[in-house]
């Protein structure tokens, strides 16, 4: 249910809240709901961010909807025109890490930037990561809060379904933007949406709910799992890992030691290729100077990787 307890347990009402306002029915149910606190909350300070990606002909008028719904609303709105280039990565990937920038810019010290992902965009993002044959950590599912530039990011919307914010509009005669090409379905994460997303609700009731408990169990257990392995080998985790003080442990274990060392660095984590490229050259094989394994994440939301042998040792650092 939509409702302002949801938005309450995850903000910090003494520090600025900005919200990120594409004008589609996510972001507005968002915008509205925290509007309407101010009633009860009078230290609430608020502000609304819009890109302007300048990828749709609209994009002109979405902006100015945007403007008018936050003047009838008294709330500040910051806007920003940007170019989205490609860098390989997909229009998607680059059009996120470009507005992303904007905010971290925007946000000073713990300022809080609010985004209105729901349920239903969690269990795109597994679904997304699983086909892409991403690890047990990757099936998390995006964090409800975490560090973002100087301040925190936050997501209070996890909890509540595509159908409930929908609903909360319908009810309250709210208007909101549609973004055409978001029925496009070149796009893997709206053919998920538009193709497959209908067959799995139809035979199976609220199966979004279903995914996120799924990912929370494995959230669960990757924090237990990660208490244990890091008190039996923390001496071994991190930028310097000496190869004779693992010589002889099983690959798998390996692979986690080096997980959790990437990790550590604040690396992005490699796939399951890479990481078996890896234990073949500095585990299986015998390294020397010129052994190296580079990596990249195809989002670049974190900072590519390298491993490389010296001394005895092999070295994690960033590209």
């Amino acid at each position: 249910m939509l409702d302002q307890n949801l938005v309450l347990k995850n903000i910090d009402l003494k520090e600025k809240v900005f919200i990120a306002f594409s004008g589609g029915p996510d972001s507005t149910a968002l915008l509205y709901l925290i509007a309407k606190m101010r009633n009860d909350y009078d230290e609430l300070k608020l502000k609304a961010i819009h890109i302007n990606h300048n990828l749709s002909k609209k994009s002109k008028s979405w902006e100015s909807h945007c403007k008018k719904v936050c003047s009838d609303l008294n709330i500040d709105l910051i806007t920003e025109s940007i170019e989205v280039v490609s860098d390989g990565a997909g229009i998607e990937s680059a059009a996120r890490q470009a507005r992303y920038k904007i905010f971290k810019n925007v946000l000073k010290t713990n300022e809080q930037i609010l985004l209105a992902h729901h349920s239903d965009d969690l269990a795109e993002t597994f679904f997304m990561r699983l086909l892409r044959g991403t690890g047990i950590d990757g099936l998390e599912g995006p964090l409800s809060q975490r560090t973002f530039g100087k301040g925190l990011l936050i997501r209070p919307l996890l909890e509540v379904s595509k159908k409930e914010i929908l609903n909360y509009l319908i009810e309250n005669d709210i208007k909101f933007i549609e973004d055409e090409s978001n029925k496009e379905d070149e796009f893997d994460r709206n053919f998920l949406r538009n193709k497959v997303f209908p067959l799995l609700e139809k035979r199976w009731k609220n199966f979004p709910k279903r995914v996120n408990n799924t990912s929370l169990i494995l959230k669960n257990r990757n924090k237990i799992y990660s208490e244990l392995f890091y008190e039996k080998f923390h001496e071994l985790i991190g930028d310097n890992i000496e190869l004779k003080k693992i010589d002889g442990l099983t690959d798998s274990v390996i692979s986690d030691i080096l997980r959790y060392s990437i990790k550590e660095c604040n690396i992005a984590m490699p796939n399951s290729k890479i990481m078996k490229e890896i234990i073949k050259t500095f585990i299986h094989s015998k390294p020397g100077p010129k052994s190296i394994v580079k990596w990249s994440r195809s989002d670049k939301e974190q900072d590519a990787g390298k491993i490389i042998y010296q001394n005895g040792y092999i070295v994690i650092s960033k590209r």
